[in-house]
């Protein structure tokens, strides 16, 4: 648990920070018109990919065999009769089951907003160390409580600068020793993260070598020792990036 707890009245900022939640989440209609648009592209690269790779393998056989395989043949004919609807069934299903996925925050937001509270959270650090991710030089963040667990934090920020092709290492996120974090109460989303007291040092980035799977749970405590940081989720040395930047 955090340091300090305590539930209050949300102020009006937060309640419209809720309130634009609830205006962007997906609607049903929204979520079967995605799942629609998903099947039939993927319908469409499915087919795409089978059309090619009868015309190789029916290339390949015209050359070794003589044998004439073409989509215009009898063979090639009954193969797109079959195939294609296949594709498409394949298409459906993994569509359905991909929107099913979604889980409709809608009603706890709407809950969130009838009860008119938040809870606050308040967090004491004493160190930080900090992982880079390869794909766009994202940075984060793993803060040692002072109970000695370990809080993690994603800096969207970084992420967004090396997307743009800018150093993710000049992102303004700098980690301090006290952090007072608003989460709504029933869907548990953060509404607000305020730092304040002594910027904590930050050594050189370590590259994050696990697999994204694997990635602990932003803002919320890691399952991770703190001494075990490295020899599970990465390695020091120069980042994707560049290096560090100073702290």
């Amino acid at each position: 648990m955090p340091a300090l707890v305590t539930q209050r009245k949300a102020t009006d900022e937060e309640l419209e920070c809720l309130a634009n939640m609830l205006r962007d989440a997906p609607t049903s209609y929204q979520r079967f018109k995605q799942g629609v648009e998903n099947a039939v592209v993927l319908w469409a690269v499915t087919s795409l990919c089978f059309v090619v790779i009868w015309s190789v393998i029916a290339w390949v056989a015209g050359k070794v065999a003589d044998v004439h395989w073409g989509l215009s043949s009898p063979v090639g004919v009954w193969a797109v009769i079959v195939v294609i609807p296949l594709c498409g069934i394949y298409a459906a299903i993994y569509s359905v089951r991909w929107v099913r996925a979604w889980k409709d925050y809608r009603p706890l937001i709407q809950a969130d907003l009838s009860a008119g509270t938040v809870l606050e959270e308040r967090y004491a650090f004493t160190a930080a160390k900090r992982f880079q991710e390869p794909e766009h030089g994202g940075l984060i963040y793993f803060l040692n409580t002072v109970q000695g667990k370990v809080f993690t934090m994603f800096d969207a920020e970084s992420q967004d600068l090396g997307i743009y092709e800018q150093d993710p290492l000049t992102s303004s996120f700098r980690p301090m020793s006290e952090l007072v974090l608003v989460r709504s109460p029933h869907t548990g989303f953060v509404i607000s993260k305020t730092f304040s007291g002594a910027p904590l040092e930050l050594d050189p980035a370590l590259e994050l070598e696990a697999d994204p799977k694997d990635w602990p749970e932003f803002e919320a405590y890691c399952h991770i020792a703190w001494a075990d940081l490295e020899s599970r989720l990465g390695s020091r040395g120069t980042t994707p990036f560049g290096g560090a930047a100073p702290s």
